[in-house]
């Protein structure tokens, strides 16, 4: 009973909240667009009933309108079914500074890629088998490692760039993802443990089993190792600020190799002295620990059909508050990359690159802009960065990674001036998945989703021209 009154007495409250806001009053809404397992939606065009474009997407999928109670609005992506939505009073959630968030969420299009034809140069199954899908993989020096299943069992796979298999080990299902170390090493990561990965030529082991946590705090810090330094990343400030340490390997002496910040920074103190915390919400959310499963519901029928009734509308803005804080202070991007003898500091908070030697003395600076590309602009949808850059470990090449409406571009980036030497898109296959390159060939893994039956994630490579 008492449980029962403290959730109507925050329904009522919620609903007073909302009611506030009039029919005519015009306000600025964040909507949170995601597919139905939660991934944000970038590039998504929000128009009114006139057609006119009122916003679209960030990359954290955030739209912020101006709009009032009872407009409809008409999102549009040219990978997912057009949705059309009203602003009705029960679907806004508002904080406690008077802001208000509402969650989208679209539906992807089934399409019929057309038929591909192999040439050397163009996408073709760098692992053919028909039985299992491919969930992890690293391209190394000795192979390919692979995590693949079938729904019911799992196993390590090490083949050579023929598709002949190496080796194979059963393992449990849990385990599904793959991670290289600073040091070379590879790991086996669960939800709760890991293995370092080690082939003697024949046969597959499983070696220094370790908790995760303990595995994160050890491992994962360490950015890159030379004979000389150690490279550790540090965060501060709400993960607006990096600071990359360097350890000298002889006598064990700690500097600063570079300390990244931007504007961003400022907010994160800020707000870290004047965090007020949502006591409804939180309330809310113990009571939902409490509570048994609602017959019938599950959580893959929340995300993909969300129902109207009282409940399942409180864990709708549940799921609204976690998506905004977890997009709220998103951890800046500036990676430390070793590139054959040298370091490179992708300081994309001052566009910059640093160069740095092997003994962590820096060499160069140089200014870069490729990420610079904007969501819209003169009425183009723009190619958006994706975060992420990738280097061929043989060659030294180092692309950053673009999408667009499911495509893939990769730019070459010139290490020397910072510039795009070049581009190559991807067109074969929509939305691909785990993109690495290795010795002038590119790799990703491509989801089928015309199979029925089950979920098929298959691996593809193209020689890049």
């Amino acid at each position: 009973m008492k449980r029962n009154s403290i959730l109507a007495s925050l329904l009522l409250f919620f609903a007073f909240s909302l009611f506030a806001q009039t029919e005519g009053e015009v306000f600025t809404v964040e909507a949170l667009v995601c597919d139905s397992v939660g991934t944000a939606i970038k590039d998504v065009a929000v128009c009114d009933a006139k057609n006119n474009l009122r916003s679209i997407t960030d990359q954290d999928g955030v739209a912020r309108i101006a709009t009032r109670l009872g407009e409809t609005l008409y999102f549009s992506h040219v990978s997912f079914n057009n949705k059309l939505v009203r602003i009705e009073k029960k679907d806004l959630i508002e904080d406690t500074k008077g802001r208000h968030s509402m969650l989208v969420v679209m539906r992807h299009k089934t399409n019929k890629l057309q038929e591909v034809t192999v040439t050397e140069n163009a996408a073709h199954l760098a692992y053919e088998n028909k039985t299992v899908w491919v969930m992890d993989y690293k391209v190394q020096d000795d192979g390919i490692y692979m995590v693949a299943g079938n729904g019911n069992a799992s196993t390590l796979l090490h083949l050579d760039f023929e598709q002949d298999t190496i080796s194979l080990k059963p393992i449990a299902s849990k385990y599904q993802e793959l991670y290289q170390d600073a040091f070379g090493n590879l790991h086996l990561i669960g939800p709760d443990s890991t293995y370092q990965i080690y082939c003697d030529g024949k046969q597959l082991h499983l070696l220094y089993g370790t908790g995760k946590e303990v595995f994160r705090q050890k491992l994962e810090p360490v950015k890159i190792v030379t004979d000389s330094i150690m490279v550790l990343q540090n965060y501060a400030n709400m993960q607006q600020q990096l600071v990359y340490l360097m350890v000298n390997r002889n006598n064990k002496q700690i500097s600063v190799m570079a300390d990244l910040n931007g504007t961003t920074a400022e907010m994160a103190r800020n707000a870290r002295t004047d965090v007020i915390r949502d006591q409804k919400m939180d309330m809310l959310e113990a009571e939902f620990q409490e509570m048994p499963p609602i017959k019938g519901v599950t959580e893959g029928t929340l995300r993909s059909n969300f129902k109207t009734d009282e409940i399942d509308v409180e864990r709708r803005k549940l799921m609204v508050k976690n998506f905004y804080n977890r997009i709220r202070f998103k951890p800046i991007y500036c990676p430390a990359i070793p590139i054959e003898n040298s370091i490179y500091i992708f300081d994309f908070q001052n566009n910059n690159l640093l160069k740095y030697d092997n003994l962590g003395h820096q060499i160069s600076t140089c200014g870069i802009d490729f990420h610079k590309t904007g969501y819209f602009k003169n009425l183009e949808m723009k190619n958006p960065w994706d975060e992420k850059l990738i280097v061929d470990a043989v060659t030294g090449q180092c692309f950053a990674q673009f999408s667009s409406d499911g495509i893939v571009t990769l730019k070459e980036i010139d290490l020397y001036d910072g510039k795009v030497k070049r581009e190559i898109r991807l067109t074969d296959h929509s939305f691909p998945q785990n993109i690495q390159v290795y010795n002038g060939e590119v790799y990703y893994l491509f989801l089928n989703n015309t199979q029925t039956t089950r979920d098929r994630r298959s691996l593809y490579k193209m020689r890049l021209e």
